[in-house]
């Protein structure tokens, strides 16, 4: 189920490309206008060749299905490159947009390849110690930041080389990159996940030190989520995404005023009944059978409180979940866009 939110990040950062196809032999361009609008309607042929993994994600195919869908696409990335090195002469011997266009393209790759995109290891991450996990979350962090803002670097070339070439480009909206947008979304949604499957394994664990450092821990990423949260409430028009994020972190949060008592009390009591235990089949005349019948009685009265609750609560994860995942894929649905014509940067003149 959780599987759900790497497909959801993978698929929004790949969606950014400003892919630029050419033909198999060098082309050289009348105008610059019409250089330029080259990269427009490739945008079209990408967006066609990604709106089929948008689909995959959003009716949930299989993991293999889409890691090798995954694999064509950042394949195809490295062939875009070869490609353009090869053949794109640029304008008048100008190749600056070729080149760092390029150079943006090598760095999409390298984020794939270095697998930190990988938002779904729940179990591998929340096996490790809180400095390793919160250095991962940084690390992830730092390098979507970096990501964005070599793209907003492309962008500002690409006006550059326009400006250059007296080429009037298309106005383009202020709302941020929706692709941006979701993809700190979606990181918010995985940190607390990472936190929660920690302490679902804590829980075996019967160790109340344990599990109240891990609801800290999660309190404090909650918190520190939702002032995030506060600073994306106007970059999207669409806020449905950062309402679901909300309720999310808020059910989460909940567990430990609803499940962090009910455990003490069971553990308590399970460490107080198994001494009882030893002590009564080591002599069975050293505590009264009547005493020790309530003891047990206490025991699965306490114990049952502390599972129900568990288990009521992990019936709720689940629809909160689910309802996530379908306010996520609505989300892309509604807020990105294949259009029929070809796309082009260029503003009619």
């Amino acid at each position: 189920m959780k599987t759900a939110t790497s497909k959801s990040i993978l698929f929004l950062l790949l969606q950014c490309l400003l892919l630029c196809v050419t033909d198999g032999n060098s082309q050289n361009y009348r105008n610059a206008k019409a250089y330029i609008n080259d990269f427009g309607k490739n945008e079209y042929f990408v967006n066609e060749a990604l709106a089929e993994y948008s689909a995959a994600i959003i009716n949930n195919q299989s993991n293999n299905r889409l890691g090798a869908t995954l694999e064509r696409i950042y394949s195809k990335l490295e062939d875009v490159n070869a490609i353009l090195i090869k053949n794109d002469v640029g304008i008048m011997g100008d190749t600056k947009l070729r080149d760092n266009f390029v150079l943006f393209n090598f760095k999409t790759i390298n984020l794939l390849k270095n697998k930190y995109l990988i938002l779904n290891d729940y179990t591998i991450q929340s096996a490790l110690d809180y400095p390793t996990i919160l250095n991962n979350f940084s690390q992830k962090e730092i390098e979507l930041s970096k990501y964005y803002k070599s793209l907003i670097t492309y962008k500002n070339i690409k006006k550059e080389f326009a400006i250059k070439y007296s080429v009037n480009l298309k106005n383009t909206s202020n709302t941020k990159n929706v692709f941006e947008y979701n993809s700190y979304q979606n990181l918010i949604f995985y940190k607390i996940n990472v936190l929660d499957e920690k302490l679902m394994a804590l829980l075996k664990d019967k160790n109340i030190d344990k599990v109240g450092e891990c609801f800290k821990y999660m309190t404090s990423i909650g918190e520190e989520s939702n002032k995030k949260l506060d600073s994306y409430a106007d970059d999207y028009k669409d806020t449905s995404l950062n309402t679901a994020n909300r309720d999310f972190i808020a059910f989460m949060l909940k567990q430990k005023e609803l499940l962090y008592t009910p455990y003490v009390n069971y553990v308590k009591e399970a460490a107080a009944m198994q001494l009882m235990k030893t002590k009564f089949e080591k002599d069975s005349k050293s505590i009264p059978l009547e005493t020790y019948n309530a003891e047990v009685r206490n025991y699965n009265k306490l114990k049952n409180i502390f599972f129900d609750m568990l288990t009521n609560i992990q019936i709720s994860k689940k629809q909160i979940l689910d309802s996530w995942y379908l306010t996520n894929s609505k989300f892309l649905k509604n807020n990105i866009e294949y259009k029929d014509d070809q796309e082009q940067y260029t503003a009619i003149d």
